[in-house]
């Protein structure tokens, strides 16, 4: 994340100028120099978890996949994205064979199907929701299944991304 603040003067274009007329000003009063050291406080306080970009949609799907089928989300790659959907595929090591699934995220939730295969979105199906937590350098995978019970799987950004 990139903040940028502007703290140009008014008829100013430069703020190097900016910056010595404010220093060099002695008549300013010390509420502007106070104003200015509580903005550096402010952006020297934003989390570093929270520059880094939040998991984007193809992450999630990954994520989301891998702990359906029980796989590293790393080993399974997005292929084709059309439409919101994203198409996936995980290769089985010892054989070779290739899994396809598809992903959409509506809002928190999480819809996937394998390919070829119905969507999971019958009511009679698990529910797949995700949430970034700790500060953004986690992403929990919740499914909650038909009859109640409720599984959670967090995983860091290194084993994500």
């Amino acid at each position: 994340m990139l903040i940028v603040v502007d703290l140009r003067l008014p008829g100013c274009s430069d703020w190097r100028l900016d910056r010595h007329a404010i220093l060099a000003d002695a008549g300013a009063d010390m509420s502007v120099a106070s104003k200015l050291l509580s903005i550096g406080i402010v952006l020297a306080g934003v989390s570093p978890a929270l520059a880094e970009a939040p998991f984007g949609v193809p992450a999630i799907c990954r994520t989301a996949i891998g702990s359906i089928a029980g796989r590293d989300p790393k080993s399974i790659h997005t292929s084709l994205s059309t439409e919101g959907i994203l198409f996936l595929t995980y290769t089985r090591p010892f054989d070779n064979f290739v899994w396809t699934y598809r992903c959409r995220v509506e809002g928190d939730r999480i819809v996937w199907a394998s390919e070829p295969g119905r969507w999971r979105d019958d009511p009679k199906d698990d529910k797949v929701f995700f949430e970034i937590v700790a500060d953004g350098a986690q992403l929990r995978i919740i499914r909650k299944q038909a009859g109640g019970s409720t599984k959670s799987q967090s995983f860091d950004r290194d084993m994500v991304q």
